[in-house]
């Protein structure tokens, strides 16, 4: 037994040798609750250099040429695996031992988000673009196309008013034409009648004795006096001695057909006037019509939704002080100009009145021959001087038709209308010639584009455009969206048609760049990613007398290496689809401005149309020279009212793609080329990658503690047989 000292001093023992177990036990928990959040932050750090181990072995082929990161897929969990094992390997020490010495309990990687989707790969074109794209698109189209903003806009504002005046002006004025044509064909039926009443006409006639043949009303007015004596003659004697019966029955005969030949006349030539003068009075209620049409088109030109696009690249703030255009186009006062067009009301009134005057004189006339034919149809009346009266009246009524409505002279009422009718439009007959001409330059033109259609020596290039079709289709299926073949559009016939498409298409870039000029939209990134990274046609290969003679070489200028932006902004899947579409809007885009240039030159001149016409005349002379320089020299002045900036070929491609918007098809042929180019599937290739990484270690001190802790504090860790696991998951996106 322990003395009561001894005791006490052994109970103290026991006491702190208790407390001091407690304090070592929560000290130890301690150390390996310190242990496992060190090896979380290991754990995690290990799991993003992993996952980005993995992700910097990218495609080279996609990043060099094409500024895009994608990974293939393959050996992502090989290169996973092995960077988190070679981490995890303990380094050997001399002295000293391992605080936390993890090892590596199971890894996986899951790759997702492949380039070939429209989200992922707009994503990375703008990550690519977001600092070149902006200054590129203002400095290479807005800053040039600025000093001809307000020029253009009012060339496209004028052309496009009067383009839609010329056409109703020419149907206008063929329309009265028509009417004059149809008034003439219903004058002309008189003529007939009017040699079955006198020929030729006469103010007197004088009895005739009967013998010769008859034919008109007046031969038989004149023979009746001589016929009805002999006839009475006759009529008083027995019938066996009449002596006249022969010569009696010729005048019946002949008077009864020529009276059958002015009745069939009459009848014609009345059927063909109403008929007629109807249809011309139809042709000038039509013609009104459009007269009020082309006041309406006046009216509505003054607030032009498409001018807005142009202030707003005008007012547009960009890089330097900018050139302002020498050009002097006053829109406005060549439009005032279009009032000059109209006809009044008062004067469709009049044509209307003096066919319908022109109907009713017939239709006396016709009376009068009408009433001659009936006395001369009355053999038995022996009223010779009224029979000579009434064909007299007749043909006075019906010569006086002919000298109003047949007969040249200036008392014809037609040509007088027909008169009113040219003087109106006195410059027509020279913008007549000044067409012809601009048909001639805009045949050529066409020519020049139908020669770059090669129907031969196009075996590999029609291979490779069918491959890249099948990468096209393959691509439009995958992003679930529609695939619509591409469609041309040829230039038009018509010189009016031409400069007028030419201005919209002006219209529709203009649009573009106002779009982008304050906000810029995933399509701009587009637009200037296929710019950078994708070739065009070089036309020097155009240049000299090889369009003349089709000397191009088809395995260079043929082939979609050579024609790649085209490509994406067209879409044909044929070697020269896309070659001839841009030609051709390179050339309307020239024609475009310099139509403007024309309106310059032609302003002084009086009529609105003849400056129309001229200025088109004008802008194919000078837009056909700009595709020779273009193909010659490289580049073409902007403008000779901004002679300072130059323009190359790929320059007027950078509008054509502001201007053929379709975001998607724009990618999916952007993807096709990239495949036919690196042999590069995009739908089988990844942007984003998950990895998962599992890793485990040896608990120093009470392993069963220390997992009670662990699930107290919501780890989501497990503790096994004195090891803790701890899986993290690692994501990474380029």
């Amino acid at each position: 037994m322990f003395k009561k000292g001894e005791s006490e001093s052994g109970a103290v023992t026991i006491f702190l040798a208790l407390v001091l177990a407690v304090i070592f036990m929560f000290v130890a928990v301690f150390i390996d609750y310190a242990r496992i959040a060190a090896m979380k932050v290991q754990t995690e750090r290990l799991s993003h250099a992993a996952v980005r181990s993995v992700m910097s072995s990218y495609m080279p082929e996609l990043q060099q040429r094409y500024g895009l990161f994608a990974h293939s897929g393959e050996q992502g969990d090989f290169i996973m695996s092995k960077v988190l094992n070679d981490s995890t390997k303990p380094i050997p020490h001399k002295d000293g031992v391992s605080i936390i010495p993890m090892e590596l309990d199971s890894s996986g990687l899951n790759f997702e988000r492949e380039l070939g989707k429209y989200d992922h790969f707009n994503q990375q074109i703008q990550e690519e673009m977001k600092y070149k794209a902006p200054v590129d698109f203002l400095y290479e189209a807005v800053t040039r196309f600025k000093p001809l903003s307000e020029e253009l806009k009012q060339a496209a504002h004028s052309v496009d008013v009067l383009r839609k005046l010329q056409k109703l002006y020419d149907k206008r004025e063929k329309l009265l034409e028509q009417a004059i044509e149809k008034r003439r064909e219903a004058a002309q039926m008189a003529t007939a009648v009017a040699k079955r009443v006198m020929d030729p006409p006469s103010s007197y006639f004088s009895d005739s004795p009967l013998g010769g043949n008859i034919r008109t009303l007046a031969d038989g007015a004149a023979k009746y006096s001589d016929y009805y004596s002999k006839y009475t003659e006759d009529e008083a004697r027995e019938p066996i001695k009449r002596i006249y019966g022969v010569e009696l029955s010729e005048y019946r005969m002949e008077l009864s057909r020529v009276l059958l030949q002015v009745g069939k006349a009459r009848t014609e030539a009345m059927n063909t006037h109403k008929q007629k003068i109807d249809e011309a009075n139809g042709l000038i209620q039509e013609a009104k019509q459009l007269n009020e049409q082309m006041r309406q088109v006046i009216k509505d030109g003054e607030a032009r939704a498409a001018n807005q696009a142009y202030d707003k690249v005008g007012q547009a703030s960009t890089p330097g002080k900018g050139i302002p255009a020498s050009g002097n186009l006053n829109g406005e006062e060549l439009r005032k100009k279009t009032e000059e067009l109209l006809r009044k009301d008062s004067e469709f009134t009049a044509f209307i009145e003096s066919q319908n005057q022109q109907l009713t004189e017939f239709a006396n006339a016709d009376q009068k021959v009408a009433t001659a034919e009936t006395s001369l149809r009355n053999l038995t009346d022996g009223d010779s001087f009224h029979k000579r009266s009434v064909v007299l009246s007749a043909n006075k009524e019906i010569d006086r038709y002919m000298d109003s409505y047949v007969r040249s002279g200036g008392s014809n009422l037609i040509d007088q209308s027909a008169k009113q009718i040219d003087d109106y439009r006195a410059a027509d007959k020279e913008r007549a010639k000044v067409d012809k001409q601009s048909q001639q330059k805009l045949n050529e033109a066409q020519n020049k584009i139908k020669l770059l259609v090669a129907t031969a020596g196009l075996e590999e290039s029609t291979k490779q455009f069918n491959e890249l079709k099948g990468y096209y289709d393959e691509s439009i299926t995958f992003n679930q969206t529609s695939s619509e073949e591409s469609v041309g559009t040829e230039m038009s016939d018509d010189p009016y048609d031409a400069g007028g498409d030419a201005m919209a298409n002006m219209d529709q870039m203009f649009g573009g760049m106002a779009g982008f000029v304050d906000v810029l939209g995933d399509e701009l990134f587009q637009n200037e990613y296929a710019m950078h990274y994708f070739r065009s046609v070089d036309l020097s290969m155009l240049a000299g007398s090889k369009t003349n003679n089709s000397t191009l070489e088809p395995e260079v200028f043929f082939l979609p290496e050579s024609q790649e932006l085209e490509y994406i902004i067209y879409g044909f899947h044929n070697p020269y689809g896309n070659i001839t579409a841009a030609y051709g809007e390179v050339f309307t885009i020239r024609l475009a401005i310099r139509t403007m240039e024309g309106l310059v030159e032609s302003s002084k001149l009086g009529n609105p149309l003849l400056i129309l016409s001229k200025a088109i005349l004008y802008g194919l002379e000078h837009a056909l020279a700009d595709m020779t320089s273009l193909a010659d020299d490289g580049k073409v002045e902007l403008s000779k009212y901004a002679k300072q900036i130059s323009v190359t070929y790929r320059d007027h491609l950078r509008l054509f793609l502001l201007a053929h918007s379709n975001n998607e098809k724009k990618m999916s042929r952007m993807m096709a080329l990239i495949r036919l180019n690196t042999d590069v599937d995009l739908t089988k290739t990844y942007t984003y990658a998950s990895g998962v990484t599992g890793m485990r270690m040896k608990l120093w001190f009470l392993p069963g503690i220390t997992k009670m802790l662990g699930v107290i504090s919501g780890s989501a860790d497990r503790v096994e047989n004195g090891d803790v696991y701890i899986t993290l998951q690692s994501d990474y996106s380029y």
